[in-house]
């Protein structure tokens, strides 16, 4: 290591400059090929009590330049792999005419002060009712699963019905996959950073967020469990039943036919 003799002086003068110091480099200067940054930079100069900007300066005086950390240009995660098979079957069409031909599938995280919260919904695109859930403070894959075995005991028909998800590690695991093939479920996955792929759970979510959960503080996972059961069996469903049967009766009375009196 060469050495490094600093020499300050008080610049002379009127008052203002009394107290302005400068830095003179004698001989060759080498400080651990500038690998130390800043803090080794000010240690080794001996300005402990020096401000990150003075240490700045003096270094830009003397020409000293830490090496700089290469910056990562236009490198970004792989995307992750759909199964084999599987695409969009959706593709942003969350309209449905008949009940159990379109569901749609989310995980979200509720917040509470002893733990997260994790909530795996199926919706029915049909009404908007949610037909199946499962909570856990592990967002895993049989969590997953749960939920969608509680849509699936419910079905009624035995026709094809797609269950629309994003590409996250649970709903790409083989278990998931595997369950879903036995019962008959066709598999759709939304694009990589596609995220309106899935609104429709979305906008739930919003709404429970919305409506309860920012409402409330849960000092353990219980309390949060019961109110998010609570909310959907009381609230969400009933509202979602009430409105598919105005729209049902509006379609109803459009479509009648007009009689006009003579």
């Amino acid at each position: 290591m060469t050495l490094v003799r600093l020499f300050w002086a008080t610049a002379a003068g009127n008052s203002a400059n009394l107290n302005r110091h400068f830095m003179v480099v004698d001989g060759p200067f080498d400080l651990a090929q500038g690998l130390e940054g800043f803090t080794g930079d000010r240690r080794k100069l001996k300005l402990a009590q020096a401000s990150r900007n003075r240490v700045a300066q003096l270094m830009a005086a003397a020409g000293l330049q830490g090496w700089p950390r290469p910056k990562r240009r236009g490198q970004r995660a792989q995307p992750a792999l759909t199964p084999q098979g599987v695409c969009n079957l959706l593709e942003r069409d969350f309209s449905a005419l008949e009940p159990e031909t379109k569901w749609v599938t989310d995980i979200n995280e509720i917040k509470t002060q002893q733990a997260k919260l994790y909530l795996c919904v199926v919706l029915d695109l049909f009404d908007q009712r949610i037909v199946g859930w499962s909570m856990h403070h592990r967002q895993d894959r049989q969590m997953v699963i749960r939920a969608v075995q509680m849509a699936v005991w419910q079905r009624q028909e035995q026709h094809p019905l797609i269950l629309h998800s994003d590409r996250g590690s649970q709903f790409r695991s083989g278990d998931y996959q595997d369950y879903l093939a036995a019962n008959g479920l066709l598999c759709s996955m939304c694009a990589v950073g596609h995220c309106g792929d899935n609104a429709a759970c979305d906008g739930f979510f919003g709404l429970l967020k919305r409506e309860r959960i920012y409402r409330t503080t849960y000092p353990t996972l219980d309390p949060a469990r019961s109110d998010v059961f609570e909310y959907i069996q009381r609230r969400h469903n009933p509202r979602m039943r009430r409105r598919r049967v105005k729209q049902d009766q509006k379609f109803s009375a459009l479509s009648k036919p007009s009689v006009i009196s003579g």
